[in-house]
């Protein structure tokens, strides 16, 4: 029954998902206000160019990586980092060092938990987005594209969990972690293509960003579903995240470990 305490966690996590189901719907639609913006700031921008197509995006490619941008971001993000960085400050670990359970194995239990009904929920928004879209801009988003998003999807949520928890174990060194955090989350955002597609940064930060494991998270599922990925690409892509998913988990073994070595454990 070794593994029962960890279905107790996600049990936690799936529960605090239905009681906090509001602010989920919310998040949502905090989204399409900066869909909104964003709509009438690239309609202006291509309006004004005369170009078909910018940054290699047709204005109908365009409008549509915007839109699904919006709500993989949501998605994605974590908002995990402050709770954690409470367990660290406040001696919160210490309950989970003199019990037969992991924190690491709590956390993303608990997260896998909390997340199972919103992928759910953003599955079927970003499927009747798609299908909006491409009736609308006459395009056609095949079953195999459709399927290939999911799970890179999927494992963009691991690794956005992953990135989190390693930058969570900045609070071991830093007292006042929330600034960090407010600024990582931005660059992350930034990096991972939830703002804007990543093309719009110029060919050299562009290749620095491949390098990344950022663009993995939110750019690579849209451009799954957008088409412009290439057949061959795709899977050489998800590969990719299983790799930095590997890479992340073993950084979050190493910075963890050491900053455990500073903890105090104090007031928990």
């Amino acid at each position: 029954m070794a593994h029962h305490k960890y279905v107790v966690a996600f049990r936690i996590g799936f529960q605090s998902s239905l009681e906090y189901r509001f602010n989920f719907f919310l998040s949502l639609f905090s989204a399409v206000f900066p869909i909104v913006v964003h709509y009438y700031i690239w309609t202006a921008v291509y309006a004004s160019s005369g170009e078909s197509g910018l940054f290699g995006y047709s204005y109908q490619e365009m409008i549509m990586y915007t839109i699904i941008a919006a709500v993989v971001s949501k998605l994605v993000i974590t908002n995990m980092e402050h709770a954690i960085a409470e367990d660290i400050k406040s001696g919160g670990l210490n309950k989970y060092m003199v019990k037969p359970i992991a924190y690491f194995g709590f956390r993303i239990c608990s997260f896998i938990g909390q997340r199972l009904i919103y992928v759910a929920i953003s599955l079927l928004v970003i499927l009747a987005l798609t299908f909006a879209l491409n009736s609308f801009y006459k395009q056609h988003t095949g079953l195999e594209r459709l399927l290939a998003f999911f799970l890179s999807l999927c494992l963009s949520v691991i690794l956005s969990f992953l990135i989190s928890y390693a930058l969570c174990a900045f609070a071991f060194w830093l007292s006042e972690i929330s600034y960090f955090f407010v600024v990582t989350s931005l660059l992350v955002n930034i990096m991972s293509g939830g703002m804007f597609p990543l093309e719009i940064f110029g060919e050299g930060l562009q290749q620095l960003f491949r390098y990344l494991p950022f663009h993995y998270m939110i750019y690579f599922p849209v451009n799954v579903l957008n088409g412009k990925i290439a057949d061959g690409l795709i899977w050489q892509g998800i590969a990719g995240q299983g790799i930095w998913i590997g890479l992340m988990l073993i950084v979050c073994h190493l910075a963890w470990k050491r900053g455990m070595k500073r903890y105090l454990g104090l007031g928990g």
